[in-house]
């Protein structure tokens, strides 16, 4: 066996990277057609969509999940407002901790604290770490 067939072992670790991003979670007052649900969730820009369907109904979305970057508190607060006036009955909102491995997994770290408000104290909804506000 010659040298060049071993392969040294690595001693380098492949990091993932930690940090928090927006979770957010709607649930629609009645399903929407597909097209409708992503024009109603266009209120924020540049987060990701995950539009949640049954396996049965595939057309018709009962409700969505949306992560990403943070926003600014008054664009959150106008986006929160919009939807509860009109097609979403409740959304959960926080700042959530993750871990995203260096193979692009991510896990999401649970909830420190819930905080349960009407829809109509939207203005109280912060973006602290490990926080999850309901409004319904």
């Amino acid at each position: 066996m010659s040298d060049a067939s071993l392969s040294p072992v690595s001693s380098r670790t492949e990091k993932g990277q930690r940090g928090f991003a927006l979770d957010l979670h709607v649930t629609f007052r009645t399903p929407l057609p597909r097209a409708e649900a992503l024009a109603a969730l266009r209120a924020l820009e540049g987060l990701t969509v995950d539009l949640y369907a049954r396996l049965d109904t595939p057309g018709e979305v009962p409700s969505a999940r949306l992560t990403g970057p943070l926003p600014q508190l008054p664009e959150l607060h106008a986006a929160l407002r919009g939807w509860l006036a009109g097609p979403v009955r409740v959304v959960e909102v926080g700042q959530r901790g993750y871990l995203r491995s260096a193979q692009g997994y991510t896990e999401w770290m649970p909830w420190r604290r819930n905080v349960i408000l009407p829809r109509e104290r939207v203005d109280e909804v912060g973006l602290l770490e490990g926080e999850k506000y309901i409004l319904e």
